[in-house]
């Protein structure tokens, strides 16, 4: 079998008060071309930098039709995405995500009445997941606790080339921002369509017919690492690690 790398798009940020302008596009754009990326809803958005256009009342309607659809698939994106918690989680200090939480650094009881109830307005809306997007990529083993516990299985975060699990959640590898092209393993694309201009959906459209092969986040969550993949996701996170010091290097200097 031939090894050739995955690509899952996902779109953050969903929200009423979101660009639709831009969603429509994006979601025509995958639709086009047969892919179903993962979006990611704020159940309950106070978080004023998302707030971007008015509120369409239609939001959760038109979620439940995509989705019937089949167009898409979700992830809880938080709860309020209010990033007030200035605590590292487990991806922000070593692969330099900004020390910004939701979540990370509260106790078991708060994560878990935030999160809860941003699942019960998500399920009183019809939206279904057991997949968590977290705000800022920051989360802690508190968090992890907490997911198990309220029934999510998967994570769309961390640097690795393939799926890994801890404490029984698969977290699919989130490594990119834009379309990047690889010979091996499982890359997901990171889209906030509320501040994405012409050029870089042209850059998206051109990966999209480009020839390389899309899957969906559920598609992604099969390939877990054994061997190999473990030995190449330790490899490809030195690598991520490196790169990243010597862009702050030539930046200071």
């Amino acid at each position: 079998m031939k090894i050739t790398a995955k690509y899952v798009y996902r779109m953050d940020d969903i929200t009423p008060e979101m660009n639709w302008n831009q969603f429509w596009k994006y979601i025509e754009l995958f639709k086009k071309y047969g892919v179903k990326p993962l979006l990611g809803i704020v159940p309950d958005n106070q978080d004023p930098e998302l707030s971007v256009q008015p509120r369409n009342q239609n939001f959760w309607q038109i979620m439940r039709d995509l989705y019937a659809e089949g167009a898409v698939e979700f992830a809880q994106h938080g709860y309020h995405h209010l990033l007030d918690v200035g605590k590292e989680g487990i991806l922000n200090g070593i692969f330099g995500f900004q020390p910004k939480s939701e979540f990370a650094g509260l106790s078991y009881d708060e994560q878990y009445n935030k999160i809860n109830a941003g699942k019960k307005i998500l399920n009183n809306e019809g939206i279904y997941t057991d997949v968590w997007m977290a705000p800022a990529h920051s989360f802690d083993t508190t968090t992890l606790k907490v997911l198990v516990d309220l029934g999510f299985k998967a994570i769309t975060d961390g640097i690795a080339l393939y799926p890994y699990k801890i404490n029984g959640i698969i977290f699919v590898p989130q490594q990119l921002w834009r379309p990047r092209y690889f010979p091996f393993g499982i890359f997901t694309i990171c889209l906030h369509i509320n501040y994405l201009d012409d050029h870089f959906y042209h850059i998206v459209e051109s990966h999209l017919k480009s020839g390389a092969e899309f899957i969906s986040f559920s598609e992604a969550r099969s390939y877990v690492a054994g061997i190999f993949g473990t030995i190449a996701n330790t490899i490809f996170r030195i690598m991520f690690i490196l790169a990243r010091h010597s862009i702050k290097t030539i930046k200071k200097g």
